[in-house]
């Protein structure tokens, strides 16, 4: 991995919830590494003897799609009341 590459993971590292998005949309070629460093961080902020999430890029999937139909259906008034 190069500096610069170093210098943006250290960046989103430290980063704030709004910036980290904005990274992750910005790099993609970087995405593995930033969500590997959100479940470290998931991780670290669980209470003691709380099991740490399972986590599939499937489940993801499905979550972002499904909260992505839901907003286009909201925008075009498309949902069923």
């Amino acid at each position: 991995m190069n500096g610069i590459n170093d210098k943006i993971i250290a960046e989103y590292s430290g980063a704030g919830f709004n910036r980290r998005l904005h990274m992750y949309l910005q790099f993609p070629r970087l995405r593995s590494k930033f969500i590997l460093i959100d479940q470290h961080d998931l991780k670290t902020e669980l209470p003691a003897g709380f099991p740490a999430p399972a986590f599939s890029l499937g489940a993801g999937m499905a979550v972002l799609l499904n909260s992505a139909t839901g907003c286009v259906k909201k925008l075009f008034g498309m949902a069923s009341a």
